[in-house]
């Protein structure tokens, strides 16, 4: 017991030391602002789309009562205002707008997090901003659209009948991956020293599994505890966007900093291994 009780606060030091020394809360809280910004330019996006594809009964059956169950009448009439006024109009100016927003905002995130894996990775950054900028718009471009695929899949792929819950598993596994993809992607080519595929899609499935449950963690909270329709409630809805976005942005660096941690520690001897002769010491006692 003794043993396990050292090898637990052994991990505990590593991991204060590594977001010290890697400044993991500064690049979460810079992630964190640029998510905060390009949610409302995707969200921009998001009405664009539904009104091109002539969605609107998706937003007044589903999305429009779930935000009126949460906000004050004001904050409704106003939200629904501007979606009617959306779906009243042509689409296709808002979605170039809104999509020119969301991939400069997503490229922020993105060259945002090329520091904080650099950092992780314990590289320099070497590459000339004419390399950097297009490489983040890139990646931007590919994370918005597995990000809309996904929803595609999720929204649109329902059936009816028998196969009904069959088909929705299949569509929320290949939504999952979709995205896991775009992760995967983003992982191995914005830091200046690219990891193996492999340990790219170690690292995604970690943040992916971690952002789930992240979503399913605060979607409860809405669901449950949330109250929206008082004043204070109504400033609580940025603090707890932020609040989201900012652990978002920590899980993000936490899963990248352990997959790194067991890719080190698998190539080298045991003498040099930081973490896992740790963990063995917790499972074993």
């Amino acid at each position: 017991m003794e043993r396990r009780w050292e090898s637990f606060k052994a991990i505990v030091r590593l991991w204060v030391d590594l977001f010290a020394e890697h400044n993991l809360l500064t690049y979460a809280s810079a992630i964190a602002l640029r998510m905060l910004i390009a949610g409302v330019a995707c969200t921009l996006l998001g009405l664009g789309v539904l009104g091109a594809a002539h969605q609107q009964q998706l937003w007044d059956d589903t999305i429009e009562p779930a935000i009126a169950g949460k906000v004050l009448p004001g904050v409704d009439v106003g939200v629904q205002a501007i979606a009617d006024r959306v779906f009243a109009s042509s689409s296709t100016g808002l979605i170039v707008l809104a999509s020119a927003l969301a991939i400069w905002e997503v490229s922020g995130v993105i060259r945002a997090a090329m520091g904080a894996l650099d950092e992780i990775y314990e590289t320099e950054e070497d590459r000339p901003f004419w390399i950097r900028f297009p490489l983040s718009f890139g990646l931007a471009v590919l994370f918005l659209a597995a990000l809309l695929g996904a929803i595609l899949l999720i929204w649109l792929g329902s059936v009816h009948g028998g196969w009904n819950v069959p088909v929705a598993i299949v569509r929320w596994l290949a939504a999952i991956g979709l995205v896991a993809f775009a992760f995967e992607t983003i992982v191995r080519w914005a830091p200046s020293e690219h990891p193996p595929r492999r340990w790219a899609s170690f690292g995604s499935l970690l943040f992916v599994v971690g952002w789930l449950g992240e979503t399913l963690v605060f979607a409860e909270y809405v669901r449950t505890v949330a109250n929206f329709k008082t004043a204070v409630g109504s400033l609580e809805v940025f603090i707890f966007l932020a609040t989201y976005f900012y652990i978002a942005g920590i899980v993000l660096l936490v899963a990248m900093e352990l997959d790194e941690l067991i890719r080190r520690d698998v190539e080298s001897s045991r003498s040099r291994q930081r973490l896992l002769p740790y963990v063995a010491g917790v499972l074993k006692g």
